[in-house]
């Protein structure tokens, strides 16, 4: 019978135990990034197992045990292994009756002797945690029976075994010391001598007493303190509940010294053990030791096993969908690529076959968070929703996938496939190579999630072949099949010399507003991003507010003619040619009854004559070219070319009085054109005349007149400058034996920035006139 005090101190011992957990328990559960706690509270519990855990709790109170229990937990990585165990710690904690616990995680604590020095420590602790006479004897019991069989006293022993040695170096030393000190300063060789000595005699009293501390007591009977050790734990009144958590976390070696001593434990009184592991990874590591069998060898020390209730994955799918709207739920809109019936077709066939259970989810959710912020600027996402949160999820779960998509872009894209190239069957080959690099079992889902995101591809894979008219729908909608933005989901950024989503949108909001336009335009040529913007403002041709008009048209008419001449490489694909192309594509959405008013007013206000010039070409049903074309369309009415040509030659004429302005224009030889076919074919040839009476003016003309591109031979791996003069131009604007006397009277050296073209120039006149023999390289 225990006395009033020993049963005070045992119930002062429960009640903090009890506070400790209740504190723990108090604490909010972190969901933030990279979270896998698992939960603590019935609260907590979204997988419905309280009623599980209450369960176990009733059985584990309920034991009379003259001998010790072990039961296991059983379930896969992530599947809520400890978070069913908190919950049955909680639940023994509300219950009258309920065993007392014990936490132990293996894991923390490095090496196999630790961990069994650990085990036995806690307990021991736990044990002596009344502070009663007999809780301290029961902890004194245990700690010397493990000490027996983790021989823990040995490096006690050990270093006492040392203190003989360590006494007489330091003797030694106070000895050479007085020796050395011969005929220097004697007292103070004296003290270090004195100071040596006392530490030698210290040295044998410390190993004299951490001899007798760490005695040896493998000599002690194990049976005589095995059987004091259970006559001491049969006096608790109710049994312990050792949880032995994260086993399947340990290197296999610390795992077999960790179920040695659990099983050479097994039977002491009311210890009960409650191992939580997952069975593939144990067995596995006992196989060594078991004749291959790890899982027989399990079967020998746990009594009863405790299966994880099956959680239904719709539990999963759905908790992960309520977690997923809160974090991405505002970038879920139409301007940023959502569509319900895609987003549950991607969420369906890409995301919900990799979410297995809840630390999945978690983990999907921790990488989606991180990343989001660097693609969303206010409520504007810079890339497609559905096409970024697919890949996440091939991040996360197929990473060496998702690594190799960067580096495949043109396969991918298919930037490079023409159908009579031949390379279908290559083509093919490379799909399934890629494709290779997913997990076998997620294969089918990977090719599902590839032929999503890439519709390009999706003929490689058995699936449709996407006519070119998709191209425009995929842009728009910000696609990573879209060569625009491919880059933007694996640089983690907008790329350089790319307008953003955020700034793209913010010009398309300011154009109801002439002096917001104006500054926005400014920041952006400011930032260097004009050729990226008039890309953007092709692209969108069907999106430009047509209602802004009267604000907008005169600003495209600026931008366009301030991008005359730019290069970027690509002589099919220039800034220019992007701006007057959105200009002319956006006349379309100008109402009908205002379109020509507004077109003529952009042309008068901001005199971007080679944008007039364009614009009259692509409309003017005289044009014998456009005219031709069966798929003529024009914009405008005969009526506003008629006005057009009109206001142009009233423009070109006042501009042809400054001779060194107009002959600055990039713009000079396509105008000088326009006005002969517009107005006569006088007026621009006296014009000529003016301006090369001067030989600056004629350097400056050759520059204009001459054609710059670029050739490479069979075998070059770069394309070389080339630049070349059309015979027609100048012998239509000049005459070739006038501009041959020109050149003779004029050393190019003279003029730096026209040198290339007036020596470009002789050389193309000497051949035209027969003084030099014909360059094969000259077209």
């Amino acid at each position: 019978m225990k006395g009033p005090v020993a049963r005070l101190s045992e119930w002062h011992a429960r009640r903090a135990a009890k506070k400790r957990a209740e504190i723990t328990r108090a604490q909010p559960l972190d969901n933030g990034i990279g979270a896998e706690a698992p939960i603590h509270t019935a609260q907590q519990d979204l997988l419905r197992r309280v009623d599980f855990a209450r369960r176990i709790a009733a059985v584990l109170s309920e034991l009379s045990l003259q001998e010790g229990r072990v039961f296991a937990i059983r379930g896969s990585w992530g599947f809520g292994k400890s978070s069913l165990k908190n919950l049955i710690t909680e639940q023994l904690d509300a219950r009258n009756d309920g065993a007392d616990w014990l936490d132990f995680n293996p894991w923390q604590w490095g090496d196999g002797d630790a961990i069994a020095r650990a085990l036995f420590g806690q307990i021991a602790d736990r044990l002596g945690g009344e502070h009663s006479k007999a809780a301290l004897a029961r902890a004194d019991a245990l700690r010397r029976y493990g000490a027996i069989l983790t021989g823990a006293s040995a490096p006690l022993k050990k270093a006492g075994g040392s203190s003989h040695l360590i006494s007489t170096v330091l003797t030694n030393a106070s000895v050479i010391t007085v020796a050395a000190a011969i005929g220097f300063n004697l007292p103070t060789a004296a003290k270090i001598a004195t100071g040596l000595a006392a530490l030698s005699i210290a040295a044998s009293l410390c190993g004299r007493i951490m001899t007798y501390i760490g005695k040896d007591r493998s000599t002690e009977p194990l049976d005589k303190v095995r059987t004091s050790l259970e006559a001491r734990l049969r006096e608790l009144g109710r049994p312990l509940v050792v949880f032995v958590d994260d086993i399947d976390r340990l290197e296999p070696e610390h795992i077999r010294v960790l179920l040695r001593q659990v099983k050479a434990n097994a039977n002491l009184p009311n210890i009960v053990f409650v191992l939580l592991f997952q069975p593939s990874i144990v067995e596995s590591a006992l196989d060594p030791v078991a004749d291959g069998d790890g899982r027989a060898f399990i079967e020998k020390i746990v009594q009863t096993n405790f299966d994880l209730p099956a959680v239904p994955v719709s539990i999963v799918h759905d908790t992960f969908g309520e977690d997923l709207s809160a974090l991405a739920g505002p970038y879920a809109t139409e301007a940023n690529g959502f569509s319900q019936t895609r987003w549950g077709n991607a969420f369906v066939g890409c995301i919900q076959p990799f979410l297995r259970n809840m630390r999945d989810a978690r983990r999907l959710l921790s990488s989606i968070a991180v990343h989001i912020p660097l693609h969303a600027a206010g409520k504007v996402f810079e890339v497609n929703i559905v096409d970024f949160l697919i890949l996440e999820t091939l991040r996360v779960f197929e990473p060496d996938l998702h690594s190799a998509l960067f580096q495949n872009r043109t396969l991918l894209i298919q930037e490079q496939r023409y159908l009579a190239s031949g390379r279908d069957t290559e083509i093919k080959a490379e799909a399934a190579a890629l494709l290779e690099m997913s997990s076998g079992q997620h294969r089918v889902v990977a090719k599902y999630a590839l032929k999503d995101l890439f519709p390009t591809l999706e003929w490689a894979f058995g699936g449709i072949n996407y006519a070119e008219s998709y191209h425009q729908q995929w842009l728009s909608e910000k696609r990573v099949c879209s060569p625009r933005y491919f880059p933007r989901y694996f640089e983690l950024q907008t790329s350089a010399g790319e307008i953003s989503e955020r700034n793209f949108i913010a010009f398309v909001e300011a154009t109801s507003n002439k002096a917001l336009l104006t500054a926005v335009v400014a920041e952006i040529k400011a930032n260097g991003l004009m050729n990226s913007l008039v890309n953007r403002l092709d692209e969108s041709r069907d999106t430009l507010p047509g209602e802004n008009a009267a604000v907008l048209l005169p600003v495209m008419f600026d931008i366009a003619q301030s991008l005359v001449g730019a290069r970027n490489g690509d002589p099919f694909n220039t800034p220019w040619i992007f701006a007057w192309r959105a200009t002319s594509w956006y006349l379309k959405s100008i109402s009908g009854d205002v379109r020509g008013t507004l077109t003529l007013e952009a042309l008068r206000s901001t005199g971007a004559l080679s944008v007039g010039a364009i614009l009259i070409k692509l409309n003017d049903p005289e044009n014998r070219e456009e005219n031709n074309r069966p798929d003529f369309d024009p914009s405008l009415d005969l009526t506003t070319v008629k006005a057009m040509k009109i206001e142009w030659l009233r423009q070109i004429r006042a501009r042809a009085a400054d001779v060194p302005r107009m002959l600055d224009d990039p713009d000079l030889m396509s105008l000088l054109y326009r006005w002969r076919e517009y107005g006569s074919e006088t007026e621009p040839l006296e014009w000529i005349v003016k301006a090369i009476s001067t030989d600056k003016g004629f350097a400056t003309l050759a520059s204009r007149m001459m054609c710059r591109g670029t050739r490479s031979s069979a075998g070059d791996l770069i394309s070389t400058p080339y630049n070349s003069f059309q015979r027609e131009t100048v012998e239509s604007f000049i005459g070739i034996d006038k501009a041959k006397a020109k050149c003779d009277v004029i050393d190019p050296a003279i003029f730096p920035e026209h040198e290339d073209a007036l020596r470009t120039l002789r050389r193309y006149l000497e051949k035209w006139l027969g003084l030099r023999d014909h360059d094969p390289f000259d077209f």
